[in-house]
């Protein structure tokens, strides 16, 4: 695990700082349109009460959110990162773990539905953590992950910063680390993300383009 706090250090910066931005920026996660997707696809799957898990949950507002809509459901949150489990996490289960390992301490067939957003860029290797999301589904179980996909530099840089970096003096720290980020949120293209999720066994309900094609959102279902 210590590998991957580290990259993920590396990539957030300050672990307070960061955990303040995930609350901030909830919102714009966690729109309208994310609600009408998940009525549309994961609500309809989903048993009574609830078995539902948000993998890279962070500090779990969507669990939140989540908890408002089903308030019998039984919710858990994976997250290894310190800095995000220092939240109040009375009414959901929140599991500890490496996304990156296999022994994920949740019983196979055992969720209705599974979310992941923006996790699949943070890891170096995603097969563990894909193969986890099939175990743990149930039968006709449904995952809604959303992520950062392969686009173009300039679209991206645009979207990043307002300044022109080719006529504008940035420190080599600043350029190092937007590229670097660039680098980390361009890993795989949405018809990457959607053939590893086919490897695994799942069947690809759902692969559009979000956000000028920055993002992809992919709903797949457990056969």
């Amino acid at each position: 695990m210590q590998d991957t706090l580290t990259a993920l250090a590396e990539h957030h910066g300050d672990g307070d700082n960061f955990r303040q931005l995930m609350k901030d920026t909830a919102a714009k996660r966690f729109d309208e349109g994310f609600w009408k997707t998940w009525e549309s696809w994961i609500a309809p799957v989903l048993g009574e009460p609830a078995q539902i898990a948000d993998f890279g949950s962070g500090p779990a507002i969507l669990l939140q959110n989540l908890r408002d809509r089903y308030p019998d459901a039984h919710l858990i949150g994976v997250e290894c990162a310190p800095w995000m489990l220092e939240v109040e996490n009375s009414h959901y289960e929140l599991i500890e773990h490496d996304l990156h390992e296999a022994d994920l301490p949740i019983a196979d067939n055992s969720l209705d539905a599974i979310t992941a957003i923006f996790v699949l860029h943070e890891l170096k290797q995603p097969i563990e953590f894909l193969k986890s999301i099939h175990r743990c589904l149930k039968s006709g179980g449904r995952s809604l992950i959303v992520d950062w996909v392969r686009a173009p530099l300039e679209l991206y840089l645009a979207n990043q910063i307002s300044d022109d970096i080719f006529t504008t003096a940035n420190s080599h720290a600043e350029l190092s680390n937007l590229f670097t980020h660039f680098t980390e949120h361009n890993r795989y293209s949405r018809e990457d993300v959607a053939w590893m999720l086919q490897q695994i066994g799942f069947k690809v309900l759902e692969n559009v383009p979000l956000q000028q094609g920055r993002f992809g959102r992919w709903i797949v279902e457990k056969d």
